[in-house]
């Protein structure tokens, strides 16, 4: 069966999935403390664990975020039951982007 153009296979989606359970938050933090008018430059921000973002009219802002502990549990059941070989890959190429 042919990959459909521009969908990713099921490694990208693993590693795409590894780095959401370990995306951090300060990015959006930092831009949750300053007010809408003094955004710039929030193309360099990493916010891609970010889910939602809310600023209310009494300026409580609500942060939601990717949920980690599901990523990781969706992580190891597809690890489990892609074989060895698959998981030796997934580590390597891991390792491979950290070094």
């Amino acid at each position: 069966m042919a990959k459909a153009k521009g969908l990713p296979d099921r490694e990208q989606i693993i590693k795409r999935m590894w780095k959401l359970a370990n995306a951090g938050a300060g990015d959006a933090v930092k831009l949750a403390c300053f007010p809408p008018e003094e955004w710039q430059d929030t193309e360099g921000l990493d916010l891609d664990a970010l889910t939602e973002f809310k600023r209310g009219s009494n300026g409580v802002v609500e942060l939601k975020f990717a949920d980690r502990g599901r990523l990781l549990e969706r992580l190891l059941d597809t690890v489990d039951h892609s074989g060895e070989d698959q998981v030796d890959r997934f580590l390597h190429a891991m390792e491979q982007q950290e070094g």
